[in-house]
């Protein structure tokens, strides 16, 4: 009978029919911040709970978050979160889940290396004549960051086979040390530290390394070691790809693919209900800062790092634990010619810079394509850069843009890793920042917030994560979304 009930009226009917009939409960959840943490959420708690979940996403902006689109020279580009590895599971899955197409990223026609006065090394993005390049400056010291990177990359895989068996976990400390022992050591040691423990070279140091920690991350080798290795592996290991609609679109794609509910408004704080329990969402929709509403859920998501978020909380939430400082960047788009960075020479597309005694105003300078009129380029910096500047880069000027934003921790040693559960029922996505950030770290935390969730709701007990995903297991393991 139930079979041709489910035939008859459909399965989302069904559940709604049960719903209401008191047969079955239906949870009603609430996300705060409508990024591809939040998003995603949405997407892993639709996989979990069905149709018994009613979820509403409050953002303030427009779904995206830090991954917006920038419209310069007659082009569109991602302003943040641009690259993404050829390893990340859930990225690539979920883009195909809703429809959007995947472009692999060549290697460009060049990289050069920056002191503030020459190219110590220019790559041509030959892959023999790179390598013998790379050699040649920096010994085969190279090929133990490389083994190291390429075993780091492996052992990150364990975190999809357990959250495929639905294995939560509590803490950014117990997601790291349970994928690895090493990660979380790692987390807690910073990456000049590391590196002089596998008797990596000061040269490759503050050259190779620093070059990635300030294009990936805008700050120096003082970050933590197991960041500091996600970033080395973008350039050391795999391939990179992006969304070829643009990265900014995949949040709104998974907006319309769980057709979940999308609130524009200020969430003002998140308390426990008068009925002790659940929470009550007190919000004003954008623009009014008056009219308050208030709302109460099951339970609650945060996807937006707690330092910007202006949000009152239970008094038993530790928020001084879970916030941490970010790191202010601003990338500067520009319409123009770029003159020679080093006068007489002529610029590779992409110029990454070294550690260097030169006071250096730039992060990283990116060949972003021709444009409509004469070229476009993407200039990181830790600052706004003065029209001065500008000038200094570049020879012709057309047109400027500038995205400055509070873009990912800032990361130290040593460190106190945030919880994804604040209290039962009240959950933090970014969490999963503290130990990197990047858009496939968003979406593990969000699996992981989404089963500790399930959990939650459903009463299901959490599973031993030393009792799935030993090694044999993992030779066998296929990743499904």
């Amino acid at each position: 009978m139930s079979g041709l009930v489910r035939k008859c009226i459909g399965t989302r009917n069904l559940v709604v029919f049960l719903v209401v009939l008191g047969l079955v409960t239906s949870h009603k959840i609430a996300i705060i911040g409508g990024g591809i943490g939040g998003t995603s959420n949405a997407f892993f708690l639709q996989q979990l709970l069905k149709d018994t979940a009613q979820i509403k996403i409050f953002e303030r902006e427009d779904i995206g978050g830090r991954l917006r689109e920038m419209e310069i020279g007659g082009k569109s580009y991602d302003s943040g979160g641009s690259i993404i590895h050829s390893d990340n599971f859930y990225a690539r899955a979920l883009t195909e889940k809703v429809g959007l197409k995947v472009k692999n990223l060549d290697k460009g026609s060049g990289t050069g290396f920056y002191d503030g006065k020459k190219f110590v090394l220019k790559l041509t993005g030959s892959t023999f004549k790179d390598k013998f390049k790379v050699v040649g400056r920096y010994g085969f010291g190279i090929r133990d960051i490389v083994k190291d990177a390429e075993k780091m990359l492996k052992t990150f895989k364990r975190i999809y086979c357990l959250q495929s068996k639905q294995v939560a976990f509590k803490s950014t400390a117990e997601l790291l040390n349970s994928t690895s022992p090493d990660f979380l050591k790692r987390a807690q040691v910073s990456m000049r530290q590391n590196l002089k423990t596998l008797g990596v070279s000061e040269l490759i140091q503050n050259e190779l390394v620093a070059a990635a920690m300030h294009t990936n991350y805008n700050q120096e080798l003082d970050v933590n070691a197991f960041v500091g290795f996600v970033s080395l592996a973008g350039g050391l290991v795999g391939d990179l790809w992006r969304v070829e609609e643009g990265n900014f679109r995949l949040p709104q794609k998974l907006v319309k693919e769980t057709g979940v509910e999308v609130v524009k408004s200020r969430v003002k704080s998140v308390l426990s209900s008068s009925s002790g329990k659940g929470y009550t969402v007190t919000y004003t929709m954008s623009g009014d800062t008056e009219d308050f509403k208030t709302e109460d859920f099951d339970a609650v998501v945060l996807a937006t790092p707690l330092h910007n978020a202006e949000l009152e909380l239970p008094d038993d939430v530790d928020i001084v634990k879970n916030t941490k400082p970010f790191q202010r960047t601003v990338a500067t788009f520009v319409n123009g010619i770029l003159a020679p960075v080093v006068p007489g020479q002529e610029n590779p597309e992409d110029i990454l810079t070294v550690w260097s005694k030169e006071d250096l105003f730039f992060s990283s300078i990116g060949f972003k394509g021709s444009a409509s009129q004469d070229f476009n380029y993407k200039v990181f910096s830790k600052k706004p850069l003065t029209d001065e500047e500008i000038g200094k880069l570049f020879s012709k000027v057309n047109e400027v843009k500038t995205v400055d934003w509070m873009a990912y921790p800032k990361y130290s040693v040593p460190d106190t890793l945030p919880d994804f559960e604040l209290a039962p029922g009240l959950y933090y996505i970014n969490a999963i920042e503290s130990a990197a950030s990047a858009i496939e770290m968003s979406c593990i935390g969000s699996k992981n917030v989404a089963l500790l969730l399930y959990q939650y709701l459903e009463n299901v007990e959490n599973v031993d994560f030393q009792t799935v995903c030993q090694e044999k297991d993992l030779l066998r393991f296929k990743e499904e979304l």
